[in-house]
């Protein structure tokens, strides 16, 4: 495997940053805050344990658990035993609405788990195969 240059990264018709926004979200996946195509994710997750004690939580649990869980993932935890966590919101923002989406989710509780997927930056290499 070898170190692609930008510029010649898909034979320069596109770069990482577009072709990771066009490929890895959902078509259907749009900002938050202004509906354009996202380049960032968020994914918060909290422990089931923890989400339980909300009362909507708790009533999807009762009324809906099929859609409960599918909600629910497995995180390994620090003794090596996987944790059951619950997805509680996946979030989408452009590039211009990024800024704001990363100010949200530093407010998010300390218990709760923040997965962000940003993709390729300009300041990360790009390698695959010539």
């Amino acid at each position: 495997m070898s170190v692609i240059h930008r510029k010649k990264f898909m034979g320069g018709r596109i770069s990482p940053e577009e072709f990771h926004a066009k490929h890895a979200f959902p078509t259907h996946a749009r900002c938050q805050g202004c509906e354009r195509r996202p380049v960032i994710r968020a994914i918060v997750l909290m422990e089931l344990a923890e989400a339980k004690k909300n009362p909507a939580v708790d009533m999807l649990m009762q009324t809906a658990p099929e859609a409960f869980m599918q909600a629910v993932v497995q995180i390994k935890g620090s003794d090596g035993k996987a944790v059951p966590y619950y997805r509680v919101s996946v979030t989408y923002a452009c590039r211009a609405c990024k800024r704001d989406l990363q100010k949200a989710l530093a407010k998010a509780p300390s218990h709760c788990i923040v997965e962000i997927n940003e993709g390729p930056g300009t300041d990360k290499t790009v390698s695959g195969y010539q």
